[in-house]
């Protein structure tokens, strides 16, 4: 666990001990605790089987993760982007292989035209051309070729890799194998539907665990699925950040549909605003809250966000999640604060008394963090959010507020 911390240095700590049980919070995938054994952690709310896909797509290279499952014992890197943890395990993988099994070499079907008879003759054919050139013989035989799809694949994988990894040894590496890998084989045209589309032979098995990342990268797809029936990465990632990566995107959905509307909708990511200012002596200081998120129609900001990896029950939001949420939006001039939360139910809405029209109204939203959406649903998010918005008489608050700031 101290590795752990260390590796994805946590903003929020995520490791606990109370009467003698531990406890992971904000922490989802596969941790490796050594001796081959691994813990999967799983999201905190209800999801299908297919969690792991939803969550590999809203990495975004920032993250610092831990590769788990495949790492060499004794070895212990930082990877601070997913593609140098993917880096890593390629080489660990394809450095072990090639060790085992040197370079793959397959018995494939050639046709040639020697001076001697070997193989099968093409009686047809030579029979058309044996009366100028009767010492000539057209047959097909069995070879063994090192000039090979499987080869072509790995190395344009081990080069791809070595151009975008910025650790020392998974570069120099892969650049080796790539080079190792390469020789005699000869330059063509890279065809990834006819690489990948084919399985490894039974006999290059050790080339699997390899094989199976190159193709998800050739591909473009992702390894990271509950089933199946490749060597997959196992990866451990800190939860509530890839929340708020889910919120902004959401945000990004909601101006693009509101845009298409004639709507002049903008969003902004964090950004401080004031709420205490110090009256009295130096020694004080002012407090200015931090919304994960804000909307702004125009010049006016019409809804602030905070994001909440947590599960939500449907009935009220905790304490401190109201007043958080209540009072950067006081703050922020906000006519509505909305919770987001990673789970699945019905958008609730509540009228705010007390805060004298500063918001008017919470709402709490549930963006279905760990249900993956193809591309023809990716603004559903969006569209939940401006309904929700929708419903929301803010007219009156923009009204009273311009008349003040006059």
């Amino acid at each position: 666990m101290d590795k752990l911390t260390l590796q994805l240095r946590p903003r929020v700590g995520f490791f606990r001990e109370r009467g003698g049980l531990f406890q992971l919070n904000n922490l989802i995938g596969t941790v490796d605790i050594g001796g081959q054994d691994l813990i999967e952690v799983s999201p905190k709310i209800a999801t299908d089987d297919d969690w792991p896909t939803a969550t590999v797509s809203l990495l975004t290279g920032r993250e610092a993760i831990d590769i788990a499952g495949e790492r060499q014992a004794g070895v212990s890197l930082v990877h601070n982007r997913l593609l140098e943890g993917v880096a890593a395990i390629f080489l660990q993988r394809l450095e072990r292989a090639f060790r085992q099994e040197g370079p793959i070499v397959l018995l494939e079907r050639a046709a040639r035209e020697l001076p001697y008879l070997q193989g099968t003759l093409n009686v047809t054919s030579w029979v058309r051309k044996a009366f100028w050139r009767p010492h000539v013989f057209p047959v097909s035989r069995v070879e063994l070729a090192h000039d090979n799809l499987f080869t072509h694949g790995l190395v344009r994988v081990a080069q791809t890799l070595a151009n975008v990894a910025c650790e020392g040894r998974a570069k120099s590496g892969l650049m080796a194998l790539a080079r190792d890998l390469s020789v005699g084989i000869s330059p063509t045209n890279f065809d990834t539907a006819a690489v990948t589309s084919r399985a490894l032979p039974a006999q290059w098995s050790a080339y699997r665990p390899a094989w199976s990342l190159a193709v998800a990268v050739l591909t473009k797809t992702s390894l990271f699925g509950p089933t199946g029936n490749h060597t997959g990465v196992g990866i451990a990632v800190e939860a509530w950040p890839l929340l708020e990566t889910l919120l902004e995107r959401t945000l990004q959905s909601a101006v693009r549909l509101g845009q298409a509307q004639g709507r002049t909708l903008v969003y902004e990511m964090k950004g401080k605003v004031q709420l205490l200012a110090p009256v009295g002596t130096s020694t004080q200081a002012s407090f200015s809250p931090e919304p994960d998120g804000r909307l702004f129609e125009g010049s006016d900001v019409i809804a602030t966000f905070e994001a909440k990896y947590s599960a939500f029950d449907g009935k009220v939001p905790a304490r401190h999640h109201v007043y958080q949420a209540l009072s950067t939006a006081a703050a922020s001039n906000s006519p509505v604060a909305v919770l987001v939360y990673p789970g699945t139910f019905e958008t609730r809405t509540w009228k705010v008394l007390g805060f004298n029209g500063k918001p008017i109204q919470l709402i709490a939203i549930g963006l279905s963090m760990f249900n993956w959406l193809p591309p023809h649903q990716a603004d559903d998010r969006g569209e939940k959010v401006l309904t929700a918005l929708a419903n929301v008489d803010t007219d009156q608050f923009l009204t009273i507020r311009r008349v003040r700031a006059a």
